[in-house]
């Protein structure tokens, strides 16, 4: 009777290795965010094995118009690491180092860091971001403020909210 138990448990083990060595390799997660605000309307996340990839769906955006893009990297810290600001069609961009979301930052040395946004293009702004800019870190979360230039008060659209950030997306 032992002898079929022991059979039997390898042929389980044999099956179980059978299945690890065949299943597919660990990949990137993706999440899309829903925000609930009028202008900003989606934030899709991507953390690959190089890099963060993040795209604001943010409506018509104009000349005068910029979004700012937070990165929390630690989980042991609430705020955001990470900071980079992006007007359409502009080539002045960096990725800034900041300890808050009031934080001005201290620019990071990052060659990948690339950044698009086109006020005659699509209705939307991306950053991306080597992931050995910000640490390689296992988890990302962002926020993001859409700001518009607009005839009376400049209209300022906060995703998910005011100082919040989306879910955390493992890589």
């Amino acid at each position: 009777m032992h002898r079929h138990l022991a059979r039997a448990a390898a042929a389980v083990a044999a099956c179980l290795a059978t299945t690890a060595a065949l299943a597919p390799a660990a990949r990137a997660d993706t999440r899309t965010f829903t925000d609930k605000g009028a202008h900003l309307t989606t934030v899709e996340v991507a953390h690959t094995k190089s890099k963060v990839r993040v795209v604001a769906d943010v409506g018509p955006f104009g000349v005068g118009d910029h979004v700012t893009f937070w990165l929390d990297t630690d989980a042991g810290n609430s705020g955001p690491e990470y900071k980079a600001e992006v007007h359409p069609n502009s080539d002045g961009l960096q990725l800034l180092r900041v300890g808050s979301f009031s934080s001005t930052g201290k620019p990071v040395d990052c060659d990948g860091f690339r950044a698009t946004s086109d006020v005659w293009g699509p209705q939307e702004v991306t950053i991306t971001v080597p992931r050995s800019c910000i640490g390689k870190p296992a988890a990302v979360r962002v926020a993001v403020r859409a700001a518009y230039e607009v005839t009376g008060p400049d209209v300022i659209d906060w995703g998910p909210g005011t100082k919040k950030f989306f879910g955390w997306v493992a890589r």
